[in-house]
């Protein structure tokens, strides 16, 4: 019996490269995003120890220049958890393409499975008729007479 050879093997073995690339690029992004999440939680923990530090104990004085540089590291430390936002927000748009792309590159080697399925199939149907075929006809010689091709009485 002869094996089944998919023409568009290659295509397949691609299309599953390409696949895997667009898995490996959103597990990529997600980790990236992950990392923001946890640099604008320690910015955030960083500003409440801050706020804490100015608000410690009760009846305490500070200088002006201790409360300008308290609002100044406040004000820097606000400025980078927003500019994080903006990251992780564009982290998730990224991740949201990139996952419209695998879901298609999903379907195009869903169909080229799914083809080479019905054809495997079709190329199995064909064999099977063809040795039908075979031991049939090697039914009928083994009841012939070879010299005069008619059948031999029992």
């Amino acid at each position: 019996m002869a094996a089944f050879k998919f023409r568009l093997a290659s295509v397949l073995r691609y299309r599953e490269r390409v696949k895997q690339q667009k898995q490996c690029e959103i597990d990529g992004l997600i980790a990236a995003r992950m990392l923001v999440e946890t640099e604008i939680r320690a910015l955030e923990r960083e500003l409440e120890h801050a706020a804490e530090a100015v608000t410690g104990e009760a009846g305490q004085l500070f200088t002006v220049m201790q409360l300008r540089l308290y609002g100044d590291y406040a004000q820097h430390l606000a400025t980078r958890i927003k500019d994080r936002e903006g990251a992780l927000k564009q982290c998730e748009e990224s991740i949201v393409l990139k996952r419209r792309e695998l879901v298609e590159a999903m379907r195009a080697v869903k169909a080229l499975e799914q083809l080479r399925a019905r054809l495997e199939a079709k190329f199995r149907r064909e064999q099977n008729v063809e040795e039908q075929k075979s031991t049939d006809e090697i039914g009928q010689r083994k009841f012939a007479d070879p010299e005069t091709r008619k059948k031999i009485p029992y």
